[in-house]
């Protein structure tokens, strides 16, 4: 048996197929393309360390595919798309959705029985296409009905952008811990003024997180709630401020995975509810013409140049700083990271259960219509805060006046 306290930080953090930290990882669903790229060619695929090729065939059915064909490992990636699944363009072997040989040209027995090509479970819901890597493909867990993937509203789905805005070139971790973290939106973002009043709860699904939000009516508290959805699911909900007294506040809801691309890349697959169709589709649009159009001194050294006031670049410049792979041997964590020291005690625990034969928590034993995270901004007058949240208010209140 092994214990979640025997586990090294390389154990941990690694994607790998075969490595602990990959066949933890690999019990999850995870977002590998935006609905909208799979058109009418194959789409290349790197997730948890493996190359693949996803595409429609022509009765519009998903497949994903390992990349290189069985044959003399051409890529898919070029391959032709036909009735049944794809067609390597090299050779001409033929691959259903499943991975099985349908044909192969040159060959005298067409069908090759005793090859199977690599092929995995794939779901579209909410503008995304997700994929399930695990071994027990032929039968997955149940698909994960999300409250964003399936609650009413206009869903805007993105991906990172490279250039200045998600595309991490560092490990997985460091981009969920960044987005777990509550400090670095007073110091790094400007969000806050002063450091955020938390207390975080393993809950069913990941930490919750409960904070005192400093925005609230005059004779009024305000709770909110988001949650670090396991492994890597930032799941909140934002409050955009009004850019004219005429314009009327609204709540968006937005739930953003951290994608392990290998062990050294990672990406944001970001999904925004938005009550009304938005003027501007990409949730960090204005921030990434920003950063292309800031000129950079030329005396400035600094690998990404000013990255102030250009959210999407400061929390990217941050989480490479601390390299591909951070040394946490190193690090000094204190009080304002304990949502972050609970994510990682719950994330070895996960490795440590699946280590031992088990399922990880987060991983669905039935299927649900929709899994309500219940994310969001309530607000209580004073005198009228029911009895359920009265300790967590109070332990909040004692907080703020420590802190």
């Amino acid at each position: 048996m092994i214990k979640p306290s025997e586990l090294t930080w390389d154990d941990v953090v690694r994607v790998g197929p075969g490595t602990l930290g990959g066949n933890y990882l690999r019990c999850f669903w995870w977002p590998v393309a935006l609905s909208e790229e799979v058109r009418d060619i194959p789409v290349p695929v790197k997730v948890l360390g493996e190359e693949l090729v996803l595409f429609r065939d022509l009765s519009g059915q998903l497949a994903l595919l390992g990349a290189y064909c069985s044959h003399r490992r051409a890529s898919l990636e070029y391959g032709r798309i036909e009735a049944q699944g794809i067609r390597c363009a090299y050779h001409g072997w033929y691959y259903d959705r499943q991975g099985k040989v349908l044909d192969r040209p040159a060959e005298p027995i067409k069908a090759a029985p005793n090859i199977r090509h690599p092929w995995y479970a794939v779901r579209e819901l909410g503008g995304f296409v997700f994929a399930y890597l695990g071994t027990d493909k032929e039968s997955p867990p149940p698909f994960p009905r999300y409250d964003v993937l399936v609650q009413d509203g206009y869903r805007v789905a993105e991906r990172g952008d490279d250039e200045a805005g998600k595309a991490y070139n560092c490990n997985w971790l460091q981009g969920v811990e960044n987005t777990t973290d509550t400090t670095h939106l007073t110091y790094l973002h400007g969000i806050y003024e002063r450091c955020a009043i938390f207390k975080p709860v393993e809950s069913e699904y990941g930490v919750k997180l409960y904070i005192l939000d400093p925005r609230s009516k005059p004779n009024c508290v305000a709770l909110r709630k988001r949650c670090t959805v396991l492994p890597t699911i930032n799941r909140k909900s934002r409050e955009p401020r009004p850019k004219s007294p005429d314009e009327s506040p609204v709540t968006l809801q937005q739930a953003i995975w951290i994608v392990p691309i290998d062990d050294t890349h990672c990406e944001e697959m970001r999904l925004t509810v938005y009550p009304q169709p938005p003027k501007e589709r990409s949730y960090h649009g204005a921030y990434v013409d920003q950063a292309k159009q800031r000129e950079r001194k030329p005396y400035d050294r600094r690998f990404y140049g000013e990255i102030r006031g250009i959210v999407p670049l400061e929390d990217k410049a941050m989480v490479e700083s601390q390299g591909p792979i951070v040394d946490r041997t190193l690090e000094h964590p204190g009080y304002g990271d304990r949502a972050i020291l609970l994510l990682r005690k719950m994330i070895r625990e996960g490795i440590a259960e699946v280590a031992n034969g088990g399922k990880p928590k987060g991983v669905l034993k039935e299927d649900l219509a929709m899994i309500d995270l219940d994310i969001g901004v309530e607000e209580f007058e004073i005198d009228r805060v029911p009895e359920g949240v009265k300790d967590l208010l109070t332990e909040l209140q004692q907080q703020l006046e420590h802190v």
